[in-house]
């Protein structure tokens, strides 16, 4: 193929199509479509950014197709690409639908407008070097800006808000390669997974969860953006925040309301919209706040991903699962501190309870022990269980201050098989064991110390204590009386 001469530089920023034109222009007076047509360029597939059509337009004009590569965007009936990225076609287009006055005017004549790449982004609505608003061009869908103002004079510049957004300088490094300052969390993502979830952050945050972002004015759009990328280029944390900010401005009061109450367009774009284009981590970021927070079913599907355990209950469905009566479950919530205590039945039921806390507590109530069994179960006297509960050795299901501890005091037998274990690891006490050995109980009345005092010691290893083999519990505890009189003498 014989190669163009004279040509013209590539410039890093206008988008292939325009350069196209330009180049047209100068060899034949008129458009694209005569340069393509001369060198059996398929029209279609080079505006579509076909990589054979762009191969064959490096090769007319001796550019490098790596270089010229980076000014084609690629464009097919499911989305795009760009530079080795997907994405859709609202996020970023090769026409040129809106341009700068006063770039224009820098570039001299209409036949060296140039359409830059950045115009085509949705989330740029200014010129960041001259800071205007971008202007609308008659003939949107033109692919430069010679046809697409159709010999209209360009608009008047339109000054922008004085302060410029920050995401912008961010866009224009990633475009012009300056990558190095880049934290890995941005580095990995697509310019528009970053700008996408930013939007919709910002313009939730700003505007309410059903904001209408596609109809939002360019200033708008624009606020929306940078409030988002100002959280989001933070990292998880950040986000974290902002989605429990999101989710607690919900207007959601119904015990059944899911994800789209709680979070609104975010998750509207996320379940059904995001799949297209795969939207970068805000998805399973999204997806964990909300296993994190709301009574989701195991085995039910949330953003694609099977979620395998629970991680909160309901109040229905811990009544389900524990088998106690709704409004009674409420009531023993309430008296072990779970829920509070003026809590309504309506506000009890839009509630949701940790599942790795809430339950075993429930189920522990359920098989604990009332005080009045406690000698039997622990095998010790009255007045020793008395003094143990009052000391706080055994402690209650319900903490002694909280509502509803006096009415109903219980012990939860996990708590109470823990310290029949520390007292079934003692030895075992045989005939052969030397020593004047009693129970503590006989210890306590010679007066070798009180009674809560020697029974910690025994348990703590702190003096040596063996296990009568034909008693259990508290009762089978022995120690040598002699001993210890001596030594509470010596001291």
């Amino acid at each position: 193929m014989r190669a163009l001469w004279p040509t013209l530089a590539l410039d890093p920023e206008e988008t292939l199509l325009s350069y196209a034109d330009r180049l047209s222009m100068l060899h034949t007076g008129r458009g694209m479509e005569r340069l393509l047509k001369d060198y059996g360029i398929h029209r279609e597939h080079f505006v579509s950014g076909r990589p054979d059509a762009v191969a064959a337009l490096a090769e007319a004009t001796g550019h490098a197709l790596e270089d010229v590569g980076r000014a084609a965007i690629r464009v097919s009936r499911w989305g795009g690409e760009f530079r080795g990225e997907d994405c859709s076609k609202s996020f970023l287009s090769p026409q040129a639908k809106r341009y700068c006055p006063a770039c224009l005017e820098e570039d001299g004549d209409y036949t060296d407008w140039r359409f830059r790449l950045v115009w085509g982004f949705r989330h740029v609505q200014r010129c960041d070097r001259h800071g205007l608003w971008l202007a609308p061009a008659s003939r949107g869908t033109a692919t430069n800006l010679r046809v697409a103002l159709n010999d209209v004079t360009p608009a008047t510049p339109a000054r922008a808000d004085p302060a410029s957004p920050e995401y912008l300088p961010w866009l224009d490094n990633r475009l012009q390669g300056r990558t190095a300052q880049e934290t890995p969390w941005m580095a990995g993502q697509t310019l528009e997974q970053v700008l996408a979830a930013s939007e919709m952050i910002g313009g939730i945050l700003q505007h309410g969860h059903d904001v209408p972002l596609t109809k939002l004015s360019p200033a708008k759009t624009e606020e929306a953006t940078d409030i988002g990328f100002s959280i989001y280029k933070e990292g998880r944390t950040a986000i974290e925040e902002a989605l429990d900010t999101i989710r607690q401005s919900s207007q959601a009061s119904a015990v059944q309301a899911g994800p789209l109450a709680y979070y609104g367009k975010l998750f509207d774009w996320l379940d059904r919209r995001g799949n297209a284009i795969e939207p970068g981590p805000i998805r399973d970021i999204l997806r964990d706040h909300i296993v994190k927070h709301s009574a989701v079913e195991p085995g039910t599907k949330v953003l694609g991903v099977e979620i395998k355990e629970r991680h909160w209950h309901t109040l229905q469905s811990l009544s389900d699962t524990v088998g106690i009566e709704r409004r009674r479950l409420a009531r023993l919530l309430k008296s072990l501190g779970e829920l509070p205590s003026d809590a309504t039945e309506t506000e009890s039921g839009t509630m949701v309870f940790d599942a790795v806390t809430t339950l075993p507590l429930v189920e522990a109530f359920g098989t604990a022990i009332p005080l009045r069994d406690l000698p039997v179960y622990l095998g010790g006297t009255r007045s020793q269980l008395e003094v143990l509960y009052r000391n706080g050795t055994v402690q209650p299901l319900i903490p002694r201050k909280k509502r509803g501890s006096v009415r109903k005091v219980v012990f939860a037998r996990a708590h109470l098989d823990d310290l029949l274990g520390q007292i079934a690891r003692l030895p075992e006490m045989a005939a052969s064991t030397p020593g004047d050995l009693h129970p503590l109980s006989y210890a306590s009345q010679r007066g070798a110390g009180r009674f809560e005092v020697l029974f910690a010691a025994c348990l703590a290893g702190n003096i040596p204590a063996f296990r009568h083999p034909r008693k259990t519990g508290i009762g089978s505890i022995t120690v040598n009386v002699g001993e210890l009189l001596a030594a509470k003498a010596a001291n």
